[in-house]
């Protein structure tokens, strides 16, 4: 029995060493050498694409942008990008590099377009500062197919996917088509506050902002309801496509396609839902004035014997804080109280300027306002009525230059642009306006 046993026995450990033998044999490459041949497969498979790849980025915002990339062997990358003219028609070199990390990555590591949606410069891009539109310039490589390859950001969880390009897709960044496309940008130039969309029997006052890719209509119903509506917006070689069509009754819009921009008349031509021909251009007036936002405006906050904040004063001609108030010592913020006080009789509006103090904010001085106008065609207009206080020689031109506006004998229109905030617009060309909150 004993000597059964130990036959056994022996055969087992000869099983066992036959198996140790064999392990050498089971990878024929190092795990080295089988990183660098998936790396070099991932280079060959970037590479194949002899008209580059499409690209479609969806930011932690939710902001949407298209690229087109276009890799060489020598670890170059060209880019093009709809972030604006410049990007949308100018390509920009850069490096890039596959590397093993946690799992294989594509890393973008020289600046290039795809890192202004990352920079955490809000200037940049018009997201927050830190943070900026929250996206990626190093992605995991999911998966790779013959046409197409899936990402994955490294810090945002950025998705993406790449496509193959066509010869006609590649021609459409190359050829300035994509550039054509962000003619919309060119709305930067209208001065007027209020830019008109127009086709047809319809108007919506529209604010464009590139960098968020977003609109905002603006309208009031035949009730005098005020609305507001913003939706996001894509590009396409063609114009742009609202992500969730605009609706309001029967009117819907899905798509604005780009036309021609006229520099002399401040006008884009638009094709809407790419049928009907229409234009965006600057106004003076809304395009149906709210008519009870003035006196809406100033009783809420009059009610609450309180007051609307400013930080930066008046926007006139393009420039913002148009007068420099913010470059008056210490400066704080603006505000409009209605109903501040009482003198000879009469009660005052007061527009102060708050001054930080070494313990506190100051009310230090301001203009003074007789009860405002409201007319029966919706604007409030101010008259002087005197100074409050000592106005130190250095914020002189600042305070007479904000003081010579509001009393702008035309008056001011009142957008309502959120449950507490409203633009109050000149009313004499809409160049000038300022912007307050509660």
């Amino acid at each position: 029995m004993r000597s059964r046993l130990a036959y056994c026995l022996l055969l087992i450990l000869s099983s066992f060493a036959a198996c140790r033998k064999d392990d050498k044999s089971v990878f024929d490459l190092s795990p080295d050498e089988r990183i660098n041949q998936a790396l070099s497969q991932y280079q060959a498979a970037l590479t194949a694409a002899p008209n580059g790849w499409e690209a479609r980025i969806t930011t932690g915002t939710g902001s949407i942008f298209n690229f087109h990339f276009k890799f060489n062997d020598a670890n170059r990358v060209v880019t093009y990008a709809d972030i604006d003219t410049t990007s949308s028609g100018t390509p920009r070199e850069s490096s890039y590099r596959l590397k093993a990390l946690q799992q294989p990555a594509l890393i973008f590591d020289t600046y290039t377009y795809l890192h202004m949606l990352a920079d955490p410069d809000g200037t940049v891009n018009g997201g927050d500062d830190g943070t900026g539109l929250q996206s990626d310039f190093e992605f995991a490589i999911d998966t790779v197919t013959a046409d197409s390859i899936k990402l994955t950001g490294r810090y945002n969880k950025t998705k993406v996917t790449l496509y193959k390009a066509t010869p006609a897709q590649e021609a459409a960044w190359q050829n300035g088509g994509w550039r054509k496309a962000l003619n919309f940008q060119y709305l930067g130039r209208i001065l007027q506050y209020f830019k008109r969309l127009s086709w047809g029997t319809n108007a919506y006052d529209i604010t464009f902002n590139n960098q968020q890719h977003t609109i905002t209509f603006a309208w009031v119903d035949n009730s005098g309801n005020p609305h507001r509506v913003t939706v996001r917006f894509y590009y396409t070689s063609q114009g742009l496509v609202m992500v969730t069509p605009f609706t309001d009754g029967a009117v819907t819009i899905t798509s604005l396609n780009s036309g021609s921009w006229n520099a002399g008349s401040n006008t884009l031509q638009v094709q809407v839902n790419g049928v009907t021909q229409g234009s965006i251009a600057g106004a003076v007036r809304p395009a149906r004035v709210d008519l009870q936002a003035p006196r809406r405006w100033w009783q809420f906050a009059a009610q609450q014997d309180s007051y609307w904040a400013s930080n930066n004063g008046f926007h006139v001609n393009g420039v913002d804080d148009a007068f420099h108030i913010r470059s008056i010592d210490n400066f704080a913020f603006l505000i409009l109280w209605p109903a501040y006080g009482r003198q000879s009789g009469i009660i005052y509006d007061l527009l102060g300027y708050i001054i930080v103090k070494p313990d506190a904010l100051s009310l230090d001085f301001g203009s003074a306002y007789i009860p405002p106008t409201f007319t029966t065609d919706g604007r409030i207009i101010f008259r002087e009525f005197g100074t409050l206080g000592d106005v130190p020689a250095a914020a002189t031109a600042a305070f007479e230059n904000t003081n010579t506006q509001m009393i702008e004998a035309r008056g001011y229109y009142l957008v309502q642009t959120g449950a507490t905030t409203y633009d109050m617009v000149s009313a004499k060309d809409a160049l000038a306006w300022i912007s307050w909150e509660y």
